[in-house]
C-alpha cells in the first residue's frame, strides 16, 4: 500500500518576509540605517522592551508607532513626518537632526528626551510626560505643548513662533534664544526665569506671570502702558523702562 505523503505546510508562505524586509530587520536588529518604514504599522515589532535601538537616516513618515517601546533609542537624521507616537515610550531617547514635523506625541513618555536641531513644527504634545526633556536648536513653529505633564522642560535657541504654550510652566528656567513671536503664552508661568535673547513681540501674554523674572535681555516688542502691565513684577533694563515712560508721555532726564 502506497503511503500518502503528508501535505506540505505552507501556512506561513504568504506572510513570510525576506531577510532584508524593514519590519524583519526592525524586529531582529538594533542598529538600523537607511530603512523606509513609510506608512507601516510598527507596533508588533516594538511592543516589547528590547535593547536600545539606533536609527540612522531612516524614514518613519506616517508610520504607526503608538505605544512603541523606544526607550533610549537614538534617531540621527531621520524623517518621521506626521508619524504617530501616541503613548510611545521615548524615555531618554535622543533625536539628532532630521524632521518629525506634524508628528503626534500625545500621552508619550518623553522624560529626559533630548532633541538637537530637529524640525518639530506642528507637533502635538498634549498629555506627554516631558520631565527634564531638552530641546536645543529645534524648529517648533506651531507646536502644541499645552497640557503636557512633568516639570523641568528645557528650551534653548528654539523657534516657537505661533506655538500653543497656554499654561506652560517655565518657572525658574534660563531661556536663551527662544522666539515666541505670535505664540499663545496665555497663563504661562515665567516666575523667577531669565529670558536672554528671547523675543516676546506679538505673543499672547494674557494672564502670564513674570514675577521676579529677568527680562533685561529680551525683546519685548513695542512697549505701551497696556503691554508693560503684562510684565508686572519683572526686572527690565533702563532702555525698556524708557520705552514705557515714552508711552506715558514722560521725559526721562539723566
Amino acid at each position: 500500500m502506497t503511503e500518502t505523503p503528508s501535505p506540505f505546510n505552507d501556512h506561513n508562505t504568504d506572510t513570510a518576509r525576506p531577510p532584508g524586509d524593514p519590519l524583519t530587520l526592525l524586529a531582529t536588529e538594533t542598529e538600523l540605517t537607511g530603512l523606509d518604514f513609510t506608512g507601516l504599522d510598527l507596533r508588533p515589532a516594538l511592543r516589547r522592551d528590547s535593547h536600545p535601538r539606533t536609527f540612522t537616516r531612516c524614514t518613519f513618515t506616517e508610520a504607526n508607532l503608538r505605544g512603541a517601546q523606544l526607550a533610549e533609542a537614538v534617531f540621527t537624521d531621520c524623517t518621521a513626518v506626521t508619524a504617530d507616537f501616541t503613548g510611545a515610550l521615548l524615555d531618554q531617547a535622543h533625536w539628532k537632526g532630521g524632521s518629525a514635523a506634524g508628528a503626534n506625541f500625545t500621552d508619550a513618555d518623553c522624560g529626559d528626551l533630548i532633541c538637537d536641531s530637529v524640525d518639530l513644527a506642528n507637533t502635538k504634545w498634549g498629555g506627554a510626560m516631558l520631565t527634564d526633556a531638552t530641546f536645543t536648536g529645534c524648529r517648533m513653529i506651531g507646536a502644541r505643548l499645552t497640557g503636557h505633564r512633568g516639570l523641568g522642560l528645557n528650551l534653548t535657541r528654539c523657534n516657537l513662533a505661533v506655538a500653543n504654550l497656554n499654561g506652560l510652566s517655565l518657572r525658574g528656567t534660563h531661556l536663551v534664544g527662544i522666539r515666541f513671536t505670535d505664540a499663545d503664552l496665555g497663563g504661562a508661568d515665567f516666575r523667577d526665569s531669565t529670558l536672554e535673547d528671547c523675543r516676546l513681540a506679538d505673543a499672547n501674554l494674557r494672564a502670564a506671570t513674570f514675577t521676579d523674572a529677568d527680562l533685561r535681555g529680551a525683546d519685548l516688542g513695542e512697549l505701551t502702558l497696556a503691554t508693560a502691565a503684562q510684565f508686572r513684577g519683572a526686572a527690565i533694563s533702563p532702555d525698556q523702562a524708557a520705552q514705557i515712560c515714552a508711552a506715558l508721555g514722560l521725559n526721562v532726564i539723566g
